[in-house]
């Protein structure tokens, strides 16, 4: 029986997920800049031609990788879109980052290894341009309200998320489920100061 256009379609998101796994491991593991779309290819076990029916060039598939991460993080946040958070809906998204990171360690820590290379914030501030400036003024609104200094309480907030998160994903066995919710639990309570 012939294949319908949502298996055609099924078939090929599959693929693009897979050809974007592999690359992310290989930049990852070799650096963006040495890792070639034939290498890319190889391990993926499809030839070169196919990864262009999915991605014009290494730098697409690299925003590519980054902007599924960034919605998917983000999608938890402001989750009614008004534009404004509340005190629950800060506590949610903090809750669902760190559930995404620890649902999907792997994932995180290459992608927090691929951060550490030459020149690749750039393309991670290309990629991720206008989602991330939406997201840090809405961000911003939220400190406001609560701080007197909030580009300080901003740059503490964002120094312990991003602590916690890099210590738990390259050492996840210093962290019980008891330390890591106690963890989340401090991040929280730090906003309600």
């Amino acid at each position: 029986m012939p294949r319908t256009k949502e298996q055609f379609e099924e078939i090929r998101l599959e693929k693009a997920k897979m050809i974007k796994q592999v690359a992310l491991e290989l930049f990852a593991n070799n650096g963006y800049y040495q890792t070639s779309i034939s290498e890319i290819a190889k391990a993926a076990n499809i030839s070169k031609g196919l990864i262009y029916n999915y991605f014009e060039s290494k730098d697409e598939l690299l925003r590519d990788i980054i902007n599924s991460m960034i919605n998917e993080i983000y999608a938890s946040f402001d989750r009614n879109h008004d534009g404004e958070l509340t005190g629950d809906e800060f506590e949610f998204f903090v809750r669902e980052a760190f559930r995404l990171q620890k649902e999907k360690r792997e994932f995180y820590k290459m992608y927090y290894v691929l951060l550490m290379q030459p020149n690749i914030q750039e393309i991670i501030n290309h990629a991720s341009g206008e989602l991330m400036q939406n997201v840090m003024a809405i961000t911003y609104q939220y400190f406001k309200k609560h701080f007197q200094d909030p580009e300080t309480e901003m740059l503490l907030y964002s120094s312990l998320v991003k602590g916690l998160s890099m210590q738990y994903v390259f050492a996840p066995e210093n962290f019980s489920d008891e330390i890591f919710e106690k963890a989340i639990n401090r991040i929280i309570e730090f906003h309600k100061r």
